[in-house]
Parts: structure tokens; C-alpha cells; sequence
């Protein structure tokens, strides 16, 4: 009987189509990516390090911030260790001089020297290869046993469909990315076909098994059906673990409905500057923290830059974690957001990112779910806590760091124990696990009651507005500014002038940047003549700051101004832009039975021009992750402190009409909520016309 010719690309048809794929590449970019200065040294790589400490290189020629190296170099390590197994997996069968893995990173490579000098090119690039990403880990499947003859035409054509994407990247990176769009469309269309396919496949061969041949198999076919065995084991068995493994995670997730404490991730590594904390990093403190289990408590002052250092000891922590040599879970206190205060919302975020890095802590989880009737009941908080206990005590553990910022961001007041009690209770309890891999940090204020039990727990503490390298980071941080300012009236300053200020804001800063930042908002809008006059007149402290910019509120505005913060302090949850500027649309004047009048003539057209209008020194708006509308929420912590404190309410002159009330504060927004719901005639349109709609009748009832 002759044997039917293979289905699969041969050598040859493989070479040829790569090489057209190729001068496509070339066309596009008018580089020919073989010939490149890049292709040679990769062509003498002789393994993934190899190649890693080349594009590396090219990483720090295209960004030499330490940010974008850690998030570029956290995709190219894992994602060049996959293609290179993958391409000794295929073999000689579509063997080329220039193996398909250093084809793909030649043209990573060249796309990342063409970005360089773009502006805001940097999260395109990490975004593009995060879009790709998911192709590549599933490449991982075929590098322990070798795809089928029709697996392997179908990865080809995504491997090149991958560097048509890099030519698009490379042409088009000064000008539109709907063409770079298109062309990601096709490859999760192709990496969904190859899905579908390995199934098919795996069905296919499954059939070959178990039916076989009438006849008696030969000692050839009986090898082959033994190879086809194995192969379709691998495929099931990888296909069914995803599959269970997403659904499970998906499950876990839903039930216990954590907060995203990466907001506030992201949040703090915008204010990232050259060089932050690299004093903290090259110190032998965090050293011996890293390689010891024990508690690191780092505390400060108001505004001292705890959330931004821990920012920065996460996204370290982060890099170990990616290469799978540690777990970490993080999570950011706050102030602004109900669902970030208690250890309720704390255990749930815990408990769900342990779990995603590794099979034995998600199995416990899973075994939680169960016992509760398969998620229909909440588990109580007792309950996550010895599941949380029940993760870290697994024997031969790699190390796990959790990583807690802005204690002092838990509430303290009501209940026994309090929210914030109940935390620092947690954190005592896990370091008296005396577990060798568990590796805690926690930042927050020196309180009195976190002190006394943190104090004596902390194998290693950090009184950070002390330390000298945060007041130097102070310096570097002001000199960047003030010498790199070119939209404000700071590039027209003199040198003097320039140099009078660096000096001025490191000496008084007393280790605060909040206070720095506020002052360099102020200073941004003088004149040359101007300057050594404010430097005199600087306040000496948070308070004093805060106190100056409500003091130059306009009297117009002063209504507003104050209804805005009222809204703000006492928010169940972060206010859209657009849902704030619309609560500052009633007119309390013309309220009738206690409801106040929505005034439609009051609405504007810029929302967040409405919100800002009056003391955006106080505010700030931000963008969340997965949220299409900007948030408005207090620039700091500091101060909705400031607003609820006896020392405002106690202050001299128009100042202490300021002071917060909560009571008052909450009856001015159950006031405004159904004043919405009940009067307002753009409800019935939907939400576009009525952004209030859903906050009112969500949590009207809290309020009252």
C-alpha cells in the first residue's frame, strides 16, 4: 500500500514561505531584516540568555527609564524561553539558517530602536507585546511534545503573522495604530482557530486510538499509535487543565469579589521620577528582608512618599515573581474607596492572587468554595483567615512576599475591634507563624496603636522622612522639575532663580514630598521678579498650605467649592467626573420639602472643567483601569484629614467654614440623590443625560 503524502509544509515550503514573509517585512519597512546589524548578533547567540542580554541592550537604548526596562524585560524573558524550546521542538522539519525564534526577536529588536525617539511610545510598545503575549504562552504547550504535522502549518503562519504585526509596529509608530489594530485582530483570530484546532486534534487522534484498523496493526503502526498517545494525552490533558484551571479561577474570583488593588498601583508608579528610591534598593536593609522572613514596617510623616516607595518595592518584588522564583500579593489601603479599608475587602484580594500562582493554594481555596455550598454563602472573616494561614504553611514554598500600604488608611474609629485593629491583628498573627519564606511589608503612619504592635514585631522598620536618601530623592525630584518645566512660567526663570528654589524646597521640606508638590504648584505660575518673594512667604507645613489655597478660593466660588468637598469626604465610592459636576448642579437655594431644585442651566458642558474650576490644588482626577470615565477623588490623604479636623473647625477668619461635618455632609448628598431621583426629567433618557442616575439609586438610603 503507498503511503499518502504529508499534509505538512516540508523544509523547503517552509523556508520559502518565511523568506516571502520576510520581504514582506522589508517592503513595509524598508529594512532588510536579515542583513540588520541586529540579525548577526543574534544569529550568534547560542542560547535564551543569550539572546535576553541582547535585547536587553536594546530595551535600555530605547527607554533608560528603570520602569519601562522592568516591564519590557519581565515580557522578553519568558516569552524568548518558549520560542527558543518551541524552535528546537519543530527540528530540521522547518530547520532554517536563521531559526524562526531569533527571525521574531530581530524584528522585536529593530521595532524597539525605531521607537526610541517617539513620543509616548513606551505603554504602546508594552501594550502590543502584552496583546501578543497570550499566543506565545500558549506555545509553551508544543516545547514538551512535538506538534502534529497540522499544528505546525497553522503555529507557522501565526509565527508569521507575528512579524507582520512588527513591520506594521516599525512603520506605523509615528503616525496611526488602526492599521497595528487590525493586524492584532488577526492574530487573536488565528490563535483562536489554533485553539480549536489542537482540540479537533486531539478528538482526531483519539478516534485513530481506539478504533485503529480492521486488520492487524504492524509493529510500525503499533509505534506510531503509541506516539500518537502520548501526543494526544498532552494536548487533552493541557486543553482540559486551561480550561478547569480559567473556569475555577473565574469562580473563585466571583464568590469572593475582591477589590483591584493595582488602581492604586498604577496610580503611585505614574509618580515614579529618575531614580526613585534606588538609595532604599542598593541599602543592605532590603537586602536582608528579601532573603530573610521577617517584617519590614517603613514609616513616615503626611506625605512623606510611602505610597510611592511601596509602589516601587512591589514592582521589584514583581520581577521575581514573574520569573516564578517568588509569590507576591499586594494590597493599597484607602481613604477614597470604602472597598479598600477593612480586612473583609483585604483577605478576598489576598487570598485570590496567592491562589493564582500556584495549583496547591488555589486547591484550598477551591476546597473552601465547596464547603460552601459551591459559592451560594459568603465566608465569614474567621473563615479567610485560617485559609489565608492554610496557603502560607504549605510545605517547601518558594518565598512569598505580601506587601500592605497605608495602614493608617483603615479606619480607626468604630467598632471593636476596629477595622484597623482587626489588620494589625492579622499581621501579628502571620509573623508569628515565624514562617522562613514569608516576607511581609507594611507602610504606614506612625500611629500610636500601629507603633505598639509594629514597633516590637518589625525585624526591620524605616522611619522614611529621616532618611537621607528620601531627602535627596526630594532634591533630584524638585530639580527635575524646575529645570525641566517648559510649559509654566518656571522656563523663563533665571538661573539664580532656578537654583534659589532647588535650595529652598530641599532645606524646608523636612522630608514631605506633598508639601513640595504644593509649593511647586504655586511657584509654576510666578514671574522671574516674583519668585524670591513667595520663596519668603512659603507655609511651614501641610496645614498652612491647605489654608493658603482655601483662603484664595474666590467668594463666588466658595459655595461650590465647599458643596464639592462635602460630596468628596463622604462618597460611598469614587465620584466620576461627570456624576460630581452633576451634584454641583443643584441649586440648595429653591429646595422645597428639603429637596433641592436640579438647575439644568447649571450643568456644564466641560465637566471636568466644572470640577476643577475651584481648587484643583485640593482634587485631582484620575483614570482607573476598566473604567471608560475619569475619577475625581483628594489629592491626599492629608487632606480630607485636614478638612474633618478640629484644627480647621477651631481656625480664625472665613477659613473654619471649610471644616467638614459628616453628618451635614451626608445630608447635603441624600439631599442632592433625591432631588434626582424624583424630580429630575432626563432619567427616563438614560444615562448619557443623567450620570447620577445609578450612584442615586444605588446609595441614596446610605446617606440618609
Amino acid at each position: 500500500m503507498s503511503q499518502a503524502p504529508s499534509t505538512s509544509m516540508s523544509s523547503s515550503n517552509f523556508q520559502s514561505i518565511f523568506n516571502a514573509a520576510l520581504k514582506a517585512y522589508e517592503k513595509k519597512t524598508k529594512k532588510d531584516l536579515l542583513a540588520h546589524p541586529l540579525a548577526a548578533q543574534l544569529q550568534a547567540c547560542n542560547s535564551p540568555a543569550d539572546i535576553l542580554l541582547v535585547l536587553q541592550d536594546k530595551v535600555k537604548e530605547f527607554d533608560q527609564s528603570r520602569s519601562a526596562d522592568e516591564r519590557l524585560s519581565r515580557w522578553l524573558d519568558p516569552t524568548i524561553e518558549v520560542l527558543y524550546a518551541f524552535s528546537a521542538t519543530l527540528g530540521e522539519g522547518v530547520g532554517l539558517i536563521f531559526s524562526p525564534a531569533k527571525v521574531i526577536f530581530a524584528g522585536a529588536g529593530v521595532l524597539l530602536l525605531a521607537a526610541k525617539d517617539v513620543k509616548a511610545s513606551q505603554d504602546t510598545l508594552i501594550d502590543l507585546f502584552e496583546r501578543i503575549e497570550n499566543f506565545f504562552k500558549r506555545l509553551e504547550s508544543y516545547t514538551a511534545v512535538r506538534p502534529t504535522d497540522v499544528m505546525t502549518d497553522m503555529i507557522i503562519k501565526i509565527m508569521i503573522e507575528v512579524l507582520n504585526i512588527f513591520a506594521i509596529a516599525t512603520k506605523e509608530m509615528k503616525q496611526s495604530r488602526a492599521k497595528m489594530e487590525d493586524a492584532l485582530k488577526r492574530l487573536d483570530k488565528l490563535t483562536q482557530e489554533e485553539a480549536r484546532m489542537a482540540a479537533a486534534e486531539t478528538l482526531r487522534l483519539t478516534h485513530i486510538i481506539t478504533n485503529g484498523t480492521p486488520t492487524r496493526p504492524t509493529i510500525g503502526e503499533q509505534r506510531r499509535r503509541h506516539e500518537m498517545f502520548v501526543i494526544t494525552l498532552s494536548f487533552g490533558r493541557r486543553i482540559f487543565n486551561a480550561l478547569a484551571g480559567n473556569e475555577s479561577r473565574r469562580s473563585l474570583r466571583e464568590w469572593v469579589f475582591p477589590p483591584d488593588p493595582s488602581t492604586n498601583h498604577n496610580i503611585a508608579c505614574d509618580l515614579h521620577h529618575g531614580g526613585t528610591a534606588q538609595w532604599f534598593f542598593q541599602g543592605s536593609m532590603f537586602g536582608e528582608w528579601k532573603s530573610t522572613g521577617s517584617l519590614l514596617w517603613i514609616y513616615g510623616k503626611p506625605g512623606s512618599g510611602k505610597t510611592v516607595l511601596c509602589s516601587a518595592i512591589v514592582q521589584d518584588i514583581v520581577a521575581l515573581s514573574e520569573a516564578g522564583s517568588a509569590s507576591m500579593a499586594y494590597f493599597y489601603f484607602d481613604f477614597r474607596d470604602l472597598n479598600k479599608q477593612h480586612i473583609r475587602n483585604l483577605l478576598p484580594s489576598l487570598l485570590i492572587q496567592l491562589s493564582a500562582q500556584s495549583d496547591p493554594r488555589r486547591d484550598i481555596l477551591s476546597r473552601l468554595y465547596l464547603a460552601h455550598d459551591n459559592g451560594e454563602k459568603k465566608p465569614r472573616v474567621a473563615v479567610m483567615t485560617q485559609c489565608l494561614r492554610d496557603m502560607l504553611t504549605i510545605p517547601d514554598q518558594r518565598p512569598i512576599y505580601i506587601i500592605l500600604d497605608a495602614l493608617d488608611e483603615c479606619p480607626n474609629s468604630s467598632g471593636i475591634p476596629s477595622p484597623r485593629e482587626q489588620v494589625v491583628a492579622l499581621v501579628k498573627d502571620l509573623v508569628n507563624l515565624r514562617l522562613p519564606h514569608l516576607h511581609i511589608c507594611v507602610t504606614s503612619r506612625p500611629e500610636f496603636d500601629i507603633r505598639a504592635t509594629l514597633g516590637s514585631l518589625a525585624l526591620h522598620s524605616v522611619s522614611l522622612h529621616d532618611e537621607s536618601g528620601q531627602k535627596q530623592d526630594i532634591v533630584d525630584y524638585v530639580h527635575s522639575v524646575v529645570y525641566s518645566d517648559s510649559e509654566t512660567m518656571m522656563k523663563k526663570w533665571r538661573e539664580g532663580d532656578k537654583k534659589m528654589v532647588v535650595d529652598a524646597l530641599s532645606e524646608k521640606a523636612d522630608g514631605m514630598f506633598r508639601w513640595v508638590f504644593c509649593q511647586l504648584e504655586t511657584l509654576r505660575q510666578c514671574l522671574p521678579q516674583s519668585v524670591r518673594r513667595t520663596l519668603n512667604e512659603l507655609p511651614k507645613s501641610l496645614d498652612e498650605t491647605y489654608e493658603r489655597v482655601m483662603m484664595e478660593i474666590k467668594k463666588a466660588n466658595q459655595v461650590h467649592a465647599y458643596r464639592m468637598l462635602q460630596c468628596l469626604t463622604v462618597a460611598v465610592r469614587p465620584l466620576s467626573v461627570a456624576e460630581l459636576a452633576e451634584l454641583l448642579a443643584f441649586d440648595f437655594d429653591v429646595a422645597k420639602d428639603g429637596i433641592p431644585e436640579l438647575n439644568s442651566e447649571w450643568r456644564w458642558e466641560d465637566h471636568e472643567q466644572a470640577v476643577l474650576s475651584t481648587c484643583s490644588s485640593l482634587i485631582t482626577v484620575v483614570s482607573v483601569p476598566d473604567e471608560e470615565s475619569l475619577v475625581v477623588q483628594f489629592s491626599h490623604f492629608s487632606v480630607k484629614e485636614f478638612l474633618m479636623s478640629d484644627r480647621l473647625a477651631m481656625s480664625t477668619g472665613d477659613i473654619s467654614q471649610y471644616h467638614i461635618s459628616l453628618g451635614d455632609s451626608h445630608t447635603v448628598l441624600a439631599q442632592a440623590c433625591l432631588g434626582f431621583l424624583l424630580r429630575d426629567p432626563d432619567v427616563a433618557n438614560g444615562a448619557d443625560r443623567a450620570p447620577l442616575a445609578q450612584y442615586a439609586a444605588e446609595h441614596w438610603v446610605t446617606h440618609a
